[in-house]
């Protein structure tokens, strides 16, 4: 199958980064930087002004993480303040922390809910779950979660938190989550035994 744009872009990304890093010799350091060059200008004509960030090492995808806290047949979603749609708590993964603990801060941040961390539900490449593209490849990582505490608060990121019944969802924001990220949630409620999805 053939490449897009912005997969060929992504692998030029990584080649550069990972020469830029591990070779040492001048001819070929210039090379590779032309190389990250050539994979910004790839994007740069679709996106306009588009740069590449350059990162320290061999790249790899991004991670965000999604924390899916059911309760009493509802599910928590939170209002991002910068799109005014919802989406389940949640956001890149911070450093000097495992995945788990990243899904309870955000939750915590995001909603003022603290949580128990029950279950990995799907490890998921977001090209492959029916999201606009974006330049970053990400990989999504969605917990089911049991609410044990706190009180309903927002955030600096989040304008809205509540919890909503399953064929009663508002508008859900298309970068963040779907609503088979939430259907999935609840089959994982009812059947805890259920593998984790992947692809």
């Amino acid at each position: 199958m053939p490449k897009d744009l912005l997969e060929v872009s992504r692998e030029l990304k990584s080649m550069a980064e990972a020469g830029l890093r591990y070779s040492d010799g001048p001819y070929d350091l210039e090379r590779y930087k032309r190389l990250h060059e050539i994979a910004s200008e790839l994007l740069g004509a679709e996106e306009r002004e588009f740069t590449w960030p350059v990162e320290f090492g061999y790249a790899t995808p991004k991670v965000d993480v999604r924390a899916a806290v059911i309760q009493d047949g509802e599910i928590l979603l939170v209002r991002e303040s910068s799109t005014g749609q919802w989406t389940l708590p949640g956001g890149w993964a911070d450093l000097n922390a495992s995945p788990a603990e990243n899904a309870a801060r955000e939750v915590l941040e995001e909603a003022g809910i603290v949580v128990t961390v029950k279950k990995l539900i799907a490890c998921w490449d977001k090209d492959r779950q029916g999201h606009p593209r974006q330049p970053e490849h990400v990989y999504k990582l969605l917990f089911l979660c049991e609410a044990t505490g706190g009180e309903l608060t927002l955030s600096l990121e989040t304008d809205g938190a509540d919890w909503f019944l399953p064929d009663a969802l508002p508008d859900l924001c298309p970068h963040r989550a779907a609503e088979h990220y939430i259907t999935h949630a609840f089959l994982h409620a009812a059947n805890p035994d259920l593998p984790t999805s992947f692809d």
